[in-house]
């Protein structure tokens, strides 16, 4: 694994961004930029390979293709094909490739500490990882989208920036993957651990706190105080969260209707859902989409 840092003092220069969406057989080109790629799965699985080494990108990752590297498909994607796509560079085209033991040295993790240093003036961006919560990356890059294909006189910069943040997310990400936590590690916290893991799972199904309580034999009160404590929300507002962060996708990413939605995400009522998603988000459903979808079709 390579990685890539750059001081974070100044924006990144932005060039072109898209969705690509292919309902046929996909093979990527094979090409030699001198522009960073950022690639970000959304759907199926795109068979990509960066200096010989095969990477298979799937939802919920993440690759950056360096300048200079060789990059092609080695295998045709199967049909229904999304991922996001952006091409950039750093400022004054100044960064590092370090390698996983140059990175360990650089971050200086020893006893749990880690030099705040690179995390406050570093983009640090991993050739490939995980994306831990994919809606914020989502919705930056659907505002990315929706900002390069308006005419803003300052157009130029608002990219740039919103580029930026598109990365400092993805650095965070890494560093939250990455970090050692001081955590306690009680088995309580162990259980609660499992409890919200199934909740991710069944999120979508008939779910309410005393149905939770029940299924794990804890106290409804109890268990949301608890819940509190380790995820910073009461079981209830953890849960409301969890689906209306699915909801957002879906409205995304899907053509589904508010109805079909609100199903989908476990809300037996559609006007609960609609009222939730107000509540939380300040914007109605159909307003989140009508502001934040944006979709482009390429042959890239």
């Amino acid at each position: 694994m390579m990685y890539c840092i750059a001081k974070n003092k100044y924006p990144l220069k932005y060039f072109s961004c898209g969705k690509l969406i292919s309902d046929e057989p996909f093979l990527h080109l094979r090409r030699n930029l001198d522009t960073f790629v950022l690639l970000v799965g959304s759907k199926g699985t795109l068979y990509i390979a960066q200096d010989d080494q095969p990477y298979e990108l799937k939802p919920n990752q993440f690759m950056l293709l360096f300048p200079g590297h060789e990059h092609y498909g080695y295998r045709e994607s199967e049909p229904g094909l999304h991922y996001y796509w952006c091409h950039f560079q750093t400022c004054h085209n100044q960064y590092k490739f370090l390698t996983e033991q140059q990175m360990n040295q650089y971050l200086h993790i020893e006893k749990n500490t880690v030099a705040e240093s690179i995390l406050k003036t570093y983009y640090i961006l991993p050739q490939f990882g995980e994306i831990l919560i994919k809606n914020r990356i989502d919705l930056i890059f659907n505002q990315l989208l929706d900002l390069s294909n308006r005419n803003y006189y300052s157009k130029a910069i608002v990219t740039n920036y919103t580029l930026s943040l598109l990365l400092m997310e993805l650095s965070q990400n890494f560093i939250d993957t990455s970090t050692p936590k001081i955590q306690d590690i009680s088995n309580s916290n162990y259980k609660i651990a499992e409890i919200a893991e199934w909740i991710r799972v069944n999120y979508n199904t008939d779910l309410s706190v005393k149905k939770i309580a029940d299924k794990f034999g804890y106290n409804p009160d109890y268990l949301s105080l608890v819940f509190k404590k380790f995820t910073g929300y009461p079981l209830l507002k953890y849960l409301n969260r969890l689906k209306i962060s699915e909801a957002k996708q879906l409205l995304l990413n899907s053509s589904a209707n508010i109805k079909e939605i609100a199903n989908a995400t476990g809300f037996i009522d559609e006007k609960n859902f609609m009222k939730l998603f107000k509540k939380m988000e300040s914007l109605t459903p159909t307003q989140y989409r009508n502001t934040f979808f944006c979709k482009h079709f390429n042959k890239k």
